[in-house]
């Protein structure tokens, strides 16, 4: 008899908790045990070999695998970053200083992200589009903005700061390999996708306690960009997002008769697509449909 059943004769009510409890967690070790046999090849009799899913994918597809990881870990954090320094400083907070002399954001790094929009602007269209996953670390470790803003936001999940700074320590390196097409190893890729979806989860969290999970739990289009190189970012997941491009609020685009126009949206890549469906819909005069897609990508002739 084990040592619940024992205890649960004292009181009835516990028993019944208890058992209720442990049926749980037996279904979820059944789960786990199938999920776990699914990894495992049987090869002879009495002899098993634990194999690691990651094998299964070819070189390029592991790449591709981690870089969405790694895109999906600065998506979140430029949003977070970005939403708290505009609602402590204000929309100009590239340019803001904390004191005579320092500055909210050091030279090096505005000087740096200053180029890098004038020398790209359609890829970047804001500031903060152009930060590196070195300049995430830097905001999010530096010690007077760790403890002003971000410690609520990490501290749930990692001990510290050391801890934050060693685990994007360790990204950084992966994320630099895949960006120069180097080889990355079976372990570099599964620290990727651990510590990504970790930093991911904390990031959730915070927006749900912060009674945002609406706004940033469900998929969203982020990102619209066309074949005629426009680049518009949305800036605020809130509220609906309509876009007329007449040359106001978007872009005024002409198309003339046999012209070729492909449209691509991006969605929160922490998401999986299996997850949604996008439906396009290309109407004229407002009224008469003329074509109906389910892609991620529109082309219309």
């Amino acid at each position: 008899m084990s040592l619940f059943n024992l205890r649960s004769r004292k009181k009835k009510e516990e028993y019944n908790e208890i058992s209720s409890v442990k049926k749980v967690e037996d279904s979820k070790k059944h789960e786990l045990s199938e999920i776990v046999d699914s990894y495992i090849d049987k090869k002879a009799e009495g002899e098993i070999r634990m194999s690691n899913p990651l094998m299964k994918l070819t070189e390029t597809e592991l790449r591709d695998l981690c870089r969405h990881h790694i895109d999906t870990f600065e998506n979140w954090s430029r949003r977070i970053i970005d939403e708290t320094f505009k609602s402590c400083y204000g929309t100009d907070y590239f340019n803001y200083m904390i004191s005579e002399e320092q500055p909210l954001v050091k030279s090096e790094i505005k000087k740096r992200i200053e180029k890098r929009v004038s020398d790209n602007p359609g890829r970047f269209p804001r500031k903060i589009d152009a930060i590196l996953l070195e300049d995430i670390e830097y905001f999010l470790c530096r010690d007077d903005l760790y403890c002003s803003h971000f410690k609520t936001v990490l501290e749930p999940f990692y001990s510290g700061v050391l801890e934050i700074r060693k685990v994007l320590s360790r990204l950084i390196p992966i994320r630099n390999k895949l960006s120069h097409g180097n080889t990355i190893s079976l372990h570099e890729a599964e620290q990727c996708i651990c510590y990504v979806g970790d930093f991911i989860d904390v990031y959730k969290q915070y927006y749900s306690a912060l009674g945002k999970e609406r706004d940033y739990n469900v998929p969203v289009i982020l990102r619209i960009k066309d074949s005629l190189g426009n680049d518009i970012i949305r800036e605020n997941t809130r509220y609906s997002w309509e876009l007329y491009f007449y040359g106001t609020l978007a872009p005024e685009i002409q198309l003339r008769s046999g012209d070729s126009y492909k449209l691509w949206v991006e969605v929160d890549s922490s998401f999986d697509s299996s997850f949604y469906e996008i439906n396009w819909i290309v109407k004229q005069d407002y009224r008469t449909v003329i074509k109906k897609e389910r892609e991620k990508l529109l082309n219309s002739h």
